[in-house]
């Protein structure tokens, strides 16, 4: 059975951090402005839950991570493998000076059609993920770097991969974790972030078109 993982923050290192931004934390996405990206249904998928318990962002521009042999063509043929954020399960509790909230992740893995360079290859990814905490104005206080790595055995092209991970939160009063934030994605490589972009904008186009044809569409009669 796997152990379960902690992100555990200070006291100390709260108060340290308050001073730095989102942009100066998560400074490997200059492009990616994450407090407008959070605000919005489009941009993140906001799992709120019941009562006092800190909000989980799991932001949508950086729920998927696609590996090609070619960066600058990201086509299907080139594709390596492919992960997604497939769900997330949360719960939470207090003691009188911290908020203590289990993550229960699944991640789906995929591999493309270079994902082998034999039959018989048992190929190993790692795709690297974030989970950072941030106050409900979008400024950054802790972020680290964890793996979700996978197995593909022979003749398996699909692999599920579980994560359970314990953050803990320290508060000033109790009953207050509804003012943090736990954000979770990818973490990508700029190209990997434009693939992600237009992929978005390419389905909310395809939508949009759908959604005018059906509008001119004649309106059956009724017997």
């Amino acid at each position: 059975m796997k152990p379960l993982r902690y992100l555990v923050i200070a006291i100390g290192i709260l108060s340290l951090a308050a001073c730095q931004t989102m942009d100066g934390i998560l400074e490997d996405f200059d492009s990616l402005q994450l407090p407008a990206l959070m605000s919005g249904e489009d941009s993140a998928d906001n799992l709120t839950y019941s009562g006092h318990c800190p909000a989980v962002d799991k932001m949508h521009e950086l729920s998927m991570l696609s590996e090609f042999t070619n960066p600058s063509d990201p086509s299907e043929e080139n594709l390596i493998s492919r992960a997604a954020i497939a769900n997330l399960e949360t719960t939470c509790n207090y003691d009188e000076r911290s908020v203590t909230v289990d993550l229960k992740m699944t991640f789906d893995g995929i591999l493309g059609p270079r994902g082998r360079s034999s039959e018989n290859d048992k190929p190993f990814y790692s795709y690297p993920f974030f989970i950072a905490i941030a106050e409900n104005n979008g400024r950054i206080l802790a972020k680290e770097i964890f793996a979700a790595s996978m197995t593909y055995d022979r003749g398996e092209n699909r692999h599920t991969y579980y994560e359970n991970m314990r953050q803990i939160i320290p508060l000033e009063y109790r009953d207050r974790g509804n003012r943090y934030k736990i954000i979770i994605g990818f973490q990508l490589s700029p190209d990997q972030l434009a693939y992600n972009r237009r992929q978005i904008r390419n389905k909310k186009a395809s939508a949009q078109t759908m959604d005018t044809t059906d509008a001119n569409a004649p309106t059956p009669l009724t017997p």
